[in-house]
């Protein structure tokens, strides 16, 4: 259940990360997004992920990095307090584990990948089917057509780098709210050897 968490939440923050408003624009143009994000060819980046829940007076924070280079590899990393996380590399989905790395067939964890890929081509007509797109001045807004487990999903794009997000806040129809924050972001250089080992 961890894996596909942590997956379900990689779909929200990656394929959102180059969708940065134009400059001087409240509403940025479908197609200069697009056309941005086409542009991405690598990512690799530091995290820091808090989840508030209603249970517990502290959040549950964690740290990582992850790595994506088109068409389809992709390294989520948890370090610390703990080591696991996915790797996605020539179509197979592994789950990560400390020094370990075990190949998933289970039906979820594809069809998942699979949902992420979507993501990753930043199909703005296919958000729509599942989503409320509300851009904003600094990011984009996503609220479910459907009743589920996400309530509302809120992106901020980085500052420093248009093609690169600074926040994702994923917040739950229970009022738990898990918060992710990415610092050094890269893009489009060349990423470590053993990004996708």
């Amino acid at each position: 259940m961890k894996f596909a968490l942590s997956l379900f939440l990689f779909c929200f923050t990656v394929a959102l990360a180059f969708a940065q408003p134009a400059a001087g624009s409240s509403v940025p143009d479908k197609e200069a997004v697009t056309a941005r994000f086409a542009a991405v060819n690598t990512i690799e980046s530091r995290f820091t992920q808090q989840k508030f829940m209603a249970l517990l007076e502290e959040p549950v924070t964690s740290e990582g990095v992850f790595y994506f280079e088109k068409p389809s590899r992709i390294r989520w990393q948890y370090t610390k307090p703990f080591q696991n996380g996915f790797l996605i590399a020539d179509g197979v989905t592994y789950r990560l584990e400390k020094d370990k790395k075990e190949e998933q067939k289970n039906p979820l964890a594809h069809n998942i990948a699979g949902q992420l890929l979507a993501w990753l081509t930043f199909d703005l007509e296919a958000l729509s089917k599942q989503y409320a797109v509300e851009f904003t001045a600094d990011g984009v807004i996503l609220t479910p057509l459907k009743k589920g487990l996400i309530n509302q999903i809120t992106v901020t794009f980085s500052a420093q780098n248009k093609q690169a997000l600074s926040r994702v806040e994923i917040l739950e129809n229970g009022g738990d709210k898990t918060v992710l924050r990415f610092t050094h972001p890269k893009t489009n250089q060349k990423l470590p050897a053993e990004a996708f080992q």
